[in-house]
């Protein structure tokens, strides 16, 4: 597993990846079936592996029964079923599933096999039981391919809300024979992760599974991408859009039929804020000095746009996160992590004591992150000091 940045596909990222790529940002991409067709998805990964980046391809079994997006444009559509189906599949169907991941492994040219999954829920042993199965085909077509096989390990809510349900989630995964694994968290309903116990929650999991000693991919990060070296990963992956900012699975369930987002600001994110802050609207109200401090540079704000924020983004975060892989040490970036995070609250405390109101709490998590960051340091020092020892 290359160690740095991917870019973790949603609507319209394969176009973006590969400017970012252009620009030297980004070990990787991560394919989405739901966004990208097997054409499509064949025809950008020969692109990105000219640019030098590792590709791998999500097979996005997290709601098993579902198939919007491009999802039926893959031969395992046919092996798409609801959980109780799916937990009844025959060896001869697990072997079908298995040649068509082959397929899509083999067209795609990926760089290693992530096994599809169901997401793990508390209570669930059957959950835990499919997704051994599913991991098994996963396997028989990494070791004919020659490639590493990552287990995914999705943490649907109801394993988070306790340690207890936690480590049984954890127990579960960790017994299958991988050779590194592919880990999102889910969280509650916000745009970016506010809660400290969550949030301590998430980086003690990818703890654990960094502590394996198998490569750990942090999927779905966004922002919080600014913790996950600090946890042990060794990648996470970065998408422009609010969805991919944390594990949504509303993602994969049947879109209502609503409005857009209409003429809504674009969103400026600053590396300084660890944040996003509305462009033109509320930079205007900051006294120039201190807009220094806030504006944080790319080759995407001129002419500023919402797609141009989108790439902004990713560039920002990206940049700041690559340079943080550099260093192959948890605890070290764990410091930096918290480093950057002070000095946001700092900068935040500053505008609002100028009577200056950002909008959407953009100011409500980085001391959060913050506390549940030194907690991990102090809670799981033996775990940081067997990460040292088994660099």
């Amino acid at each position: 597993m290359r160690r740095g940045v991917w870019h973790q596909f949603g609507d319209r990222s394969q176009k973006l990846a590969l400017d970012h790529l252009q620009n030297g940002v980004g070990a990787g991409v991560v394919i989405s079936p739901r966004d990208l067709s097997l054409d499509s998805a064949v025809r950008y990964a020969e692109e990105y592996h000219a640019l030098g980046a590792h590709v791998l391809i999500d097979q996005q079994f997290y709601l098993p029964d579902t198939s919007v997006g491009r999802l039926d444009s893959y031969p395992t559509v046919q092996y798409r079923a609801s959980i109780s189906q799916l937990h009844q599949i025959s060896d001869t169907e697990l072997d079908g599933l298995a040649k068509a991941l082959e397929h899509i492994n083999r067209q795609v040219q990926s760089d290693g096999v992530l096994a599809p999954a169901v997401v793990y829920e508390a209570g669930r042993p059957e959950i835990a039981r499919l997704n051994s199965r599913l991991f098994s085909g996963a396997r028989a077509v990494g070791d004919l391919l020659g490639l590493p096989v990552y287990a995914t390990v999705v943490l649907g809510q109801s394993t988070t809300a306790t340690e207890t349900t936690l480590s049984q989630a954890l127990a579960s995964a960790t017994s299958l024979p991988a050779d590194g694994w592919y880990f999102a968290f889910e969280f509650d309903d916000e745009r970016i992760p506010s809660s400290q116990g969550a949030v301590q929650r998430c980086c003690g999991a990818g703890l654990t599974l960094a502590c394996t000693g198998k490569p750990l991919f942090h999927a779905y990060a966004g922002p919080l991408g600014l913790l996950s070296h600090g946890f042990g990963a060794a990648a996470c992956g970065l998408g422009h859009s609010q969805n991919l900012w944390r594990f949504d699975r509303g993602r994969w369930e049947t879109p209502d039929v609503q409005g857009g987002g209409g003429d809504a600001p674009a969103r400026y994110f600053s590396s300084a804020l660890w944040g996003t802050i509305v462009h033109p609207d509320e930079t205007a109200q900051i006294p120039r000095q201190l807009l220094a401090q806030v504006m944080t540079p790319s080759p995407y704000t001129s002419p500023w746009n919402r797609w141009g924020a989108n790439k902004h983004v990713v560039h920002v975060i990206g940049s700041t996160v690559q340079t943080m892989s550099a260093v192959d040490d948890a605890r070290a970036n764990a410091h930096t992590a918290i480093a950057i995070l002070r000095q946001a609250v700092h900068l935040h405390g500053v505008i609002g004591a100028a009577g200056i109101v950002l909008r959407d709490g953009t100011n409500s998590y980085q001391a959060n992150w913050v506390d549940a960051v030194e907690d991990l340091l102090q809670t799981r020092t033996d775990d940081f000091d067997y990460l040292a020892l088994l660099k």
